[in-house]
């Protein structure tokens, strides 16, 4: 049931983007434990022993962790009692304390052995991609391009993005294209490339450290500025909405098609199996040395708190 998470809005004030995240994954795991979606608005199910003893195994620590916070708003949102809500409270403060020392202990390993070198690649991708756009005569198609030859344009902007800006999450995937006008009659609840006359600007609304940053609005630098102006024929096209990232439908890509696409991307012209949140580690790991970016301003940019690049990304 789609609207579960207004169960978690109603009753503990969360917002629905929030709600949205802890209502999925209860439903994964009544799915993962009971092969069926979840039916009932009540959670009946979180207060048995059986979904208990499946989230005290799960042997992902991250995983674990998730599973029990969702949980536990699920309890509080159900007014269980307060001894199942211990339980699975505990789960999640140990899985917590866990995880920070498995990240402290020099155990975890990093699928790049060198940042520096690695932010280098990263950096440089988008030319391997606009050879491929070039040998593929793509700005010849323009409008014209059917869905495969537009995920090499999508491709391309993203590397260029990657290389111009401090990675964010998957804040790419909702993130329009507009006008000034355009933007000033928005609901203001997405991502926002807005094209102004003195300068575009990249306007955050909706990321994952919102509460605690509010609206970002990060300056576009030339290089970006021009690759989306270059695509932006493209983008009007196949999009009246100006969504730059899209599906082979020419909708809207989720968050997790999106990392799917990030995916691809590396591996298709890096060879790697790396992820966005990789990426995000090269980005701060490579500047950790003296005389390259302050740290504290880039983990601003990026939307994470400075404890976070210490434990989470440095090596």
């Amino acid at each position: 049931m789609s609207e579960l998470f207004r169960v978690i809005v109603a009753a503990l004030g969360r917002k629905e983007r929030t709600a949205k995240v802890y209502a999925a994954t209860i439903r994964r795991v009544h799915r993962e434990i009971y092969k069926k979606e979840l039916e009932d608005k009540t959670f009946a199910f979180l207060r048995l022993r059986k979904t208990y003893n499946y989230v005290r195994k799960i042997v992902n620590l991250t995983r674990r962790k998730n599973a029990a916070t969702a949980i536990l708003v699920g309890l509080q949102a159900t007014k269980a009692p307060d001894k199942v809500v211990e339980k699975f409270r505990k789960i999640m403060m140990d899985s917590d304390r866990d995880y920070q020392q498995f990240l402290t202990s020099g155990q975890r390993k990093r699928p790049f052995a060198d940042a520096e070198n690695a932010w280098k690649l990263v950096a440089g991708l988008h030319k391997k991609a606009n050879q491929e756009i070039n040998a593929r005569r793509l700005w010849d198609v323009g409008s014209h391009v059917n869905s495969d030859e537009y995920r090499v344009l999508m491709a391309w902007v993203y590397l260029k993005w990657i290389s111009a800006l401090p990675p964010r999450r998957l804040e790419y995937s909702n993130t329009r294209l507009v006008t000034p006008a355009e933007y000033a009659a928005s609901g203001k609840t997405e991502n926002y490339v807005v094209m102004n006359k003195r300068g575009w600007t990249w306007n955050l609304h909706s990321y994952k450290t919102m509460e605690k940053y509010g609206v970002q609005i990060l300056a576009v630098p030339g290089p970006l500025k021009a690759a989306l102006n270059k695509i932006k024929p493209v983008i009007d096209a196949k999009n009246d909405k100006g969504y730059i990232f899209l599906n082979n439908k020419f909708r809207t890509l989720s968050k997790s098609q999106f990392s799917h696409f990030i995916k691809q991307v590396w591996k298709k012209y890096a060879g790697k199996d790396w992820t966005q949140n990789t990426i995000r580690s090269i980005k701060v790991s490579s500047v950790w040395t003296p005389g390259s970016e302050n740290p504290i301003k880039l983990a601003e940019a990026m939307g994470h708190d400075i404890k976070t690049a210490i434990l989470h990304y440095k090596n």
